[in-house]
C-alpha cells in the first residue's frame, strides 16, 4: 500500500504545471539501457529535496533493508547543503544518485532558470525546443504553454 502512495506522488509531480510548481528536476533510471527521463515539479525546493530523499529511490527499487538507509545516509548531508545553499550544479553532480540509488538527476532548478536558458542543460533543451540555435534562449510571449507541453515529452 505504501508503494502505491510513492508511485502516486511521483506521477502527480510529473503532471504538475511548472508555472504553479516552479522547482523541478529531470530524472530517470541509472541503467545505461534506461533512456526514459521525466521532469517532476514541486512548490518549494524543500519538497523537491524531500522527494529525492524519500520517494525517488523507492520508485527505483530501494527499500528498507535493501539499500535505502545507506543511500539516504549518504545523500542527506548533500541535500541539507542544497537546502541552505540552493540547487547548484556542483551539488547536483556531487549527489550522484546513480551510484547507489538507481536513478539519475540530470538537472535540477527553477522553471525560470530552465525557460530562460540558464546553464548548459537549459540552453540545449531550448535549442531542441526551438529547432535551431538562437541569439537568445528566452521564450517569446505565447511560447510558454508549448514549452511546458514539450517538457512533458522530451528525452533530453
Amino acid at each position: 500500500m505504501e508503494a502505491i502512495a510513492w508511485t502516486d506522488d511521483g506521477v502527480n509531480a510529473m503532471d504538475r504545471d511548472p508555472r504553479r510548481f516552479p522547482y523541478g528536476y529531470f530524472t530517470g533510471g541509472s541503467s545505461p539501457l534506461d533512456v526514459a527521463r521525466v521532469f517532476v515539479w514541486f512548490a518549494t525546493p524543500e519538497e523537491l529535496l524531500r522527494h529525492i530523499l524519500e520517494v525517488e529511490p523507492r520508485v527505483h527499487g530501494l527499500a528498507r533493508g535493501r539499500g535505502l538507509e545507506g543511500f539516504q545516509r549518504r545523500i542527506r548531508p548533500l541535500l541539507q547543503r542544497a537546502a541552505e545553499e540552493g540547487l547548484s550544479e556542483a551539488l547536483r553532480l556531487e549527489l550522484d544518485p546513480g551510484r547507489d540509488g538507481g536513478f539519475v538527476v540530470d538537472w535540477w532548478g527553477s522553471f525560470e532558470d530552465l525557460k530562460s536558458g540558464r546553464g548548459g542543460f537549459a540552453r540545449a533543451l531550448l535549442d531542441d525546443f526551438f529547432g535551431t540555435k538562437r541569439q537568445s534562449w528566452m521564450l517569446e510571449p505565447g511560447e510558454e504553454g508549448r514549452f511546458i507541453e514539450y517538457l512533458k515529452s522530451c528525452q533530453a
